[in-house]
């Protein structure tokens, strides 16, 4: 009887227990996108872009927004490269994302909601397939931060 070797409880379950832990971090990894952090809705309204391209998403006070030179492909991960402009309203989460809903053009609904990935009040992405890249990324421009109003649906 002495000497025997000494096991941890629960072999079996022990490993389950590992595999179970890794695959909720590598799955929550995943869902909350490439440095993604919640950020305070009331800090973000302000112009965002992207120099390379021009592309440009402004969000403004009260929960509308204006996207100029976004491509589809950019904001869906999929669709055309061309670059569009649409404006919308915009409203935040608790996570760590704000919706962009696209107005109706001509009575239909032509693009689909986005979600705006926050890194911080200065810095947004787009990135709708967490198991692939970033598509887009646009920087707070210094000194066009807050416009005075937002622009009415009939603009």
């Amino acid at each position: 009887m002495g000497g025997g070797t000494v096991r941890a409880g629960g072999g079996v379950k022990g490993g389950f227990v590992t595999v179970l832990l890794t695959a909720v971090t590598v799955l929550a990894s995943g869902c909350a996108g490439a440095g993604a952090v919640h950020v305070d809705p009331d800090r973000l309204p302000g112009v965002y872009r992207d120099e390379e391209t021009g592309a440009e998403i402004r969000l403004h006070p009260g929960g509308r927004f204006s996207a100029a030179g976004i491509a589809k492909n950019d904001a869906y991960g999929h669709g055309s490269a061309t670059r569009v402009d649409f404006d919308g309203a915009w409203s935040p989460t608790p996570s760590n994302f704000v919706y962009l809903q696209p107005d109706k053009t001509g009575g239909l609904q032509a693009l689909g909601d986005i979600q705006l990935w926050t890194a911080s009040p200065e810095k947004v992405f787009l990135h709708p397939d967490v198991d692939g890249p970033v598509t887009l990324e646009l920087a707070r421009v210094p000194g066009e931060g807050r416009p005075s109003a937002p622009p009415s649906a009939g603009d």
